[in-house]
């Protein structure tokens, strides 16, 4: 049975095989060690972790499996063996900066800032310097962060109040508690060759500002006495408050003096050789008290100001009353900090003071930090250890207006999970409900079985999360109980050092001493308004993770934790077409807003195409596959529409288009036209079938044709209900990707007829005319004729209603309220004169019989492939990048493109893509 309690732990390496694995008390000593594995998970989906053994600083792509190096800084480079593997790794908020600190084997160790550049694994050191012995640093955070974004069940968005103090003239602001109890701030200013520090104490009243000297406020201790160092430290940052509140676990450690006296106390015999030499009774340490080795069995607290009166800088600190708790190993500690109500327009700040005053009561902020932290008891080391949490209630007192602020500690919740252990826990508000304060606890059960049901398999259970509310740590029974699973070979041992949550709050990497795992994170019961906007009944509010997906395009952040939840063979389809649904939906809804939350539909598509894709390379089904291939490629093709629409805007004047980048547009061109020759290829195969044919009575399938980029594997009509549903048709029958159609359209037509009425001033000039012209005139598409018809639709389709169009984009296919439109689309583009179906169907170079054709070996052009944003031929020039989402190249910004001494409008446009791909896929290197 799992969870049973193993009351006698059997002898290290004397374990019975009875089909059941058990953990010892040894297997959760490293918890109690202060060993460091640090893990970080940025915002664009990098997870940073330390090297296990060497000094180095590694970067994984998630969810690929793509590793990277962040450059050592210079001293580390020098002198590798000098240096342990990174203790602390923090990202920025914004993404745009790293932060780790390399310790000394027995110098100084090395504090490290990277800045990103234009790929999420393109990192440069920006500065590094050095912390003594005794002064590592032990936790880092930083402030000035961004304002979170968060959704409402209706779809709308809305930033929450500043966590922290403002930095108005700083970025970063970097905040660093180190093992000599100080806080260190470091910070650029504006056009600041170098950072800026400041320093204060953690243990007694402190003020530093920006140009005065720092004082010796750390006491180096003397004599027989131990030092203190901090070994477990958390910053706290409040919601719309300058302050900050520092916890600190510390240990007593001999000093040098003590341990000197304990070896010349071994090797004193007695006999002095110098009786003259010998130190008296006063002078002579005092034998070495053990217990110096013990932790210490109280939490330190500190509140610390940074201030900006409009000149300088400043740091203030105040110690505050100690936390006592008489458990001897404190094994994780952090704040948490719920987001205040919003204010009630009703409530007047104006109002006018009462006539019979009354003596003000004590108040206190109703937005209260709490610190949680969890406990090991070891009774003896021969069972498995007991272990708590705690919540602690920390928040000001008002007494009077003339009364200086005081804090008032208390504790408000203690909880046991005997026979489990608590590993770790993550805090912070829900992102379904901002206003509840929770906190999710990664249990570890002590035993259970190696099989199921007499079979064997690779992992087993070992453990659960689950979520407790606060302040009184009580069961959240809202919320599931994902399981945590372990390979058979390593059940109840190696359990994590260190956690890091994504950005979304939706998974969470766990680090042992030897592997690093990926769980899902507990996730909310589906209410009964979920259930019936899934069902249909109207749209009900968005589900969990379409609130979460739109919270994460506001603020810019990547979605591929999400994206691998709805990547899952666990995740029905359903699920996911609900979750676009509702993206789609709060994005229209944020849109009639204006706000700042406002995304555009081409980064809901780009998610999709993200999770297709996905899935795609998840199934072994030949025939999901190929249908779920066809979704993603054409939800590409629906980006590349609009990112293509906006170089000829971003490239037209009164007089015409640019032509310094003629060629540049004569690829778009190119592009636009054999999209264009694609579509109206499966409009007239299915030019035949006037009405809507039964699927048991289609019998063929259209064959794919060669050399067509644009080309989406055949659907297989098992996973599709009409062969309408043909995801290329749904630029035809959606307004906006109808309207983007009618828009490149026109600038393609527009453009060709620019270009064949000038008269060619160079050789360049007059191939791009001649190239465009060839594309153009044996496309067999009339391309005026065309927007004509599209236009004329446009009205049409623009009066179907949203919970028409919305699913539709959500699948990336034509839907059945759809069909009688398409197929009224396609009769009228079939009886047209827009199209010449001879020449659509066969090229003139597929007649020309020469030695090129009958050569079996591809033409060296087609190798190079195209560029995914300019549509050009990859030159192969430069180092390119690759999208991670997509897959594809491009070389934006290298030396393919436009020169850079011409500043043209094709530069900007281009500069606009130079930290994302079209389909708003990150950057990495080619290399990778």
């Amino acid at each position: 049975m799992l969870g049973a309690d193993v009351n006698n732990s059997p002898v290290k390496g004397k374990a019975k095989d009875d089909g059941r694995w058990r953990s010892n008390w040894w297997d959760f000593h490293p918890l109690v060690e202060n060993l460091q594995r640090p893990v970080a998970w940025s915002t664009s989906s990098v997870i940073f972790t330390a090297h296990s053994s060497q000094p180095l600083l590694l970067g994984r792509l998630f969810p690929s499996s793509k590793q990277f190096v962040v450059p050592s800084p210079e001293p580390v480079l020098r002198s590798l063996p000098s240096f342990e593997p990174p203790s602390v790794i923090s990202v920025a908020p914004n993404d745009q900066w790293l932060f780790a600190f390399y310790p000394g084997l027995e110098g100084d160790g090395i504090a490290c800032l990277w800045k990103r550049g234009y790929q999420v694994d393109s990192w440069s050191v920006n500065e590094c310097w050095p912390m003594g012995p005794g002064a590592g640093v032990i936790t880092a955070a930083w402030a000035g962060a961004e304002r979170e974004w968060i959704t409402s069940s209706d779809g709308s968005c809305s930033r929450l109040p500043l966590c922290g103090p403002l930095t108005p003239v700083s970025s970063p602001t970097l905040l660093l508690v180190t093992q000599s109890h100080e806080l260190h701030v470091c910070y650029a200013r504006p056009y600041s060759p170098s950072l800026s520090f400041l320093c204060c104490s953690l243990l007694q009243p402190y003020f530093i500002t920006e140009g005065q000297s720092r004082a010796a406020f750390h006491d180096v201790p003397s004599g027989p006495k131990s030092s203190r160092l901090c070994i477990k430290a958390a910053i706290g940052l409040m919601y719309a408050d300058p302050s900050l509140l520092v916890a600190m676990r510390s240990r007593r450690y001999p000093t040098t003096d003590s341990l000197a006296a304990v070896a010349r106390d071994d090797n004193d015999l007695g006999l002095p050789l110098d009786a003259s030499r010998e130190a008296t009774s006063e002078e002579r340490p005092p034998p070495l008290d053990w217990g110096a080795l013990a932790e210490e069995q109280t939490i330190e607290l500190c509140e610390v100001k940074l201030r900006f009166d409009g000149s300088a800088i400043s740091l203030i600190s105040y110690p505050l009353t100690p936390i006592y708790h008489s458990s001897l190993h404190l094994t994780n500690l952090a704040f948490t900090c719920t987001p205040p109500p919003k204010p009630d327009p009703s409530a007047s700040p104006k109002s006018s003071p009462r006539k019979d005053k009354q003596p003000a009561r004590p108040t206190t902020d109703t937005a209260a930090i709490s610190l949680l932290v969890s406990f090991f008891d070891y009774d003896d080391y021969n069972s498995i250890p007991k272990s708590e949490m705690t919540s602690y209630s920390i928040s000001r007192i008002s007494p009077s207006p003339t009364v200086k602020t005081s804090w008032s500690i208390r504790q408000t919740g203690e909880r046991s999970f005997l026979p489990r252990v608590i590993l770790s826990f993550a805090s912070g508000w829900s992102p379904y409900d901002p206003r509840k304060s929770s906190v999710i606890v990664m249990l570890a059960d002590i035993a259970g079985l190696k099989s199921r049901g007499g079979s064997k398999v690779k992992e087993v259970p070992v453990g659960c999360f689950t979520v407790l509310l606060l302040p009184d740590l009580s069961d959240d029974e809202g919320w599931d109980r994902p399981r945590i699973m372990s390979p058979v070979s390593r059940a109840g041992m190696d359990w994590p050092v260190s956690i890091a949550m994504s950005v979304n709050r939706t998974l969470l990497c766990a680090i042992s001493m030897t592997r690093v795992s990926i769980h899902s994170l507990p996730r909310p019961y589906a209410s009964k308004a979920d259930l019936t906007g899934m069902h249909g009944a109207g749209p009900g509010p968005l589900s969990p993770l379409a609130m979460t997906s739109t919270s994460a395009l506001a603020a810019r952040k990547s979605i591929a934790d999400v994206a691998h939840i709805l990547c899952t063979s666990s995740t029905p389809t359903e699920s996911v077409i609900e979750t676009f649904s509702g993206l789609l939906l709060a994005q229209e809804v944020n849109a009639r807003t204006g706000g700042a939350a406002s995304f555009t539909c081409m980064e809901v598509i780009g998610a999709e195409l993200e999770v297709y894709k996905a899935r795609a390379a998840s199934t072994t089904d030949e025939n999901v596959k190929e249908h779920l291939t066809s979704l993603w490629k054409n939800a590409h093709n629906i980006c590349s529409v609009a990112s293509t629409l906006s170089a000829f805007e971003d490239c037209k004047d009164e007089e015409g288009y640019d032509l310094d980048v003629v060629w540049q547009l004569v690829s778009l061109s190119e592009w636009a036209v054999t999209f264009l020759e694609h579509i109206m290829k499966e409009c007239l195969l299915l030019s035949d079938m006037t009405d809507i044919i039964p699927k048991e009575d289609i019998q063929m399938k259209p064959e794919p044709m060669d050399d067509n980029p644009f080309l989406l594997e055949s659907v297989s009509l098992v996973d599709t209900k009409s062969p309408f549903d043909n995801p290329a048709l749904l630029h035809l029958v959606h307004p906006l990707l109808l309207a983007n159609l009618i828009d490149m359209i026109s600038h393609v037509n527009q453009f060709y007829q620019w270009l064949n009425s000038l008269t060619a001033k160079g050789e360049s000039a007059q191939m791009a005319r001649d190239a465009l012209l060839d594309v153009v005139d044996y496309s067999g598409l009339n391309l005026e004729a065309l927007e004509g018809i599209f236009k004329s639709v446009l009205r049409e389709v623009s009066a179907m209603p949203g919970e028409q169009t919305r699913p539709s984009l959500a699948r990336c296919h034509p839907v059945p309220a759809q069909h009688y439109k398409l197929q009224t689309v396609i009769q009228t583009l079939s009886l047209s004169t827009a199209i010449n179906k001879p020449r659509l169907f066969i090229k003139p170079s597929d007649l020309v019989d020469g030695f090129t054709n009958l050569s079996i070996t591809t033409p060296s052009w087609k190798e190079q492939g195209r560029d995914v944003v300019t549509k050009g031929q990859l030159l192969r020039r430069s180092t390119g990048v690759t999208c991670l989402r997509c897959g594809q190249e491009s070389e934006v910004g290298g030396e393919a493109g436009v020169p850079v001494h011409i500043l043209s409008m094709w530069r900007s446009w281009e500069s606009t893509w130079m930290t994302r791909c079209v389909c708003g896929g990150s950057w990495v290197g080619g290399s990778i």
